[in-house]
C-alpha cells in the first residue's frame, strides 16, 4: 500500500517532534552508514537481515548487545547489515527514500531473496513505515519489537470502535497516525512478526496492532523498553523463520 509522500513528510516530522525530548539529533550523511555481517565470506546468502535503531541508540548497539552474533546462532545462513538510521533522517524526512536507495533496492540487486527489516522502537515503527510507504515488494517481512504506533488519542478511538479492524478513522490523534493505521488495518503483504514487553510503555498500541497480525507471529516477554527484553524476543521469533 502506497501513502503519498505528504503523508511521509508529516509523519516523520511529527514522530521526530515527539521523541527529540529521549534523543539527541545527530546530522545526517549523503549515504545512510551501514555495518554488514556476512555469514560466510566467500558467497552471498540468499536471506538478509537489515536492523534499524531504537530512537536512544546508534547502529553499533546491535552488536554491543550481542544482536548481531544472536542473529549468527539462531539463523547461521542469514546476511546481517546493520543501519544507523537514526531520529535525524526521520526528522530530515529522508529515511524511506534513503533506506529504499542505498540499502534495499543494491540488495535486491546483489541476488538477496529475502529481505527482513527488524528493530526495536523507533526500529520497529522504521519496518512498518516501510511496508507502507516504500518499495515494500522487495521485503519478505518485518520483525517489529515494541514498535511506536501512536498517542494516546488514536489509541483510545481505536479501542472504543472495537478494535483496528473495525475502526473507521475520525478526528483523534494525528494525520499520520490515522494514515498509518489505515495502512495496517487494511493489510500489508509482508509477514509482519511482532514481539514486546508486558510492562513496556508501548504495549497499548502494540496489542492493539496485534489484533492484525496472525496469533502465532506475536510474541510477549515479562518486562519493559529495553534490550534485555529485544533480545529474548529476537531468540524466540528467529528460529521459527523459514
Amino acid at each position: 500500500m502506497n501513502f503519498s509522500r505528504g503523508f511521509f513528510r508529516v509523519a516523520l516530522v511529527v514522530l521526530a517532534l515527539s521523541l527529540t525530548a529521549c534523543a539527541g539529533l545527530r546530522t545526517t550523511e549523503d549515504q545512510l552508514p551501514q555495518s554488514w555481517f556476512p555469514a560466510d565470506s566467500d558467497q552471498r546468502s540468499a536471506t538478509l537481515l537489515v536492523l534499524l535503531p531504537g530512537a536512544r541508540d546508534r547502529g553499533d548497539g546491535f552488536e554491543r548487545q550481542g544482536v548481531v552474533d544472536l542473529v549468527g546462532q539462531l539463523q547461521p545462513d542469514w546476511d546481517v547489515v546493520v543501519v544507523d538510521a537514526h531520529m535525524g533522517y526521520y526528522r530530515e524526512r529522508s529515511f524511506v527514500e534513503r533506506l529504499e536507495v542505498d540499502v534495499i533496492h543494491p540488495a535486491v540487486e546483489q541476488g538477496y531473496r529475502d529481505i527482513w527489516i527488524s528493530g526495536p522502537s523507533l526500529g520497529g515503527f522504521g519496518g512498518l513505515l516501510y511496508s507502507c510507504l516504500g518499495d515494500a515488494e522487495s521485503v519478505t517481512g518485518v520483525i517489529a519489537l515494541a514498535p511506536h504506533l501512536g498517542g494516546r488519542a488514536i489509541l483510545s478511538e481505536i479501542e472504543d470502535a472495537g478494535g483496528p479492524a473495525d475502526w473507521q478513522p475520525g478526528d483523534a490523534g494525528r494525520d499520520f497516525e490515522r494514515d498509518l493505521w489505515v495502512c495496517l488495518r487494511d493489510g500489508l503483504d509482508q509477514t509482519i512478526w511482532l514481539g514486546w514487553g508486558e510492562s513496556d510503555r508501548m504495549a497499548r498500541g502494540n496489542r492493539l496492532l496485534a489484533e492484525l497480525v496472525d496469533s502465532d507471529q506475536v510474541i510477549t516477554r515479562p518486562g519493559g523498553h529495553r534490550w534485555s527484553v529485544w533480545r529474548d524476543l529476537w531468540e524466540e521469533i528467529l528460529p521459527r523463520i523459514d
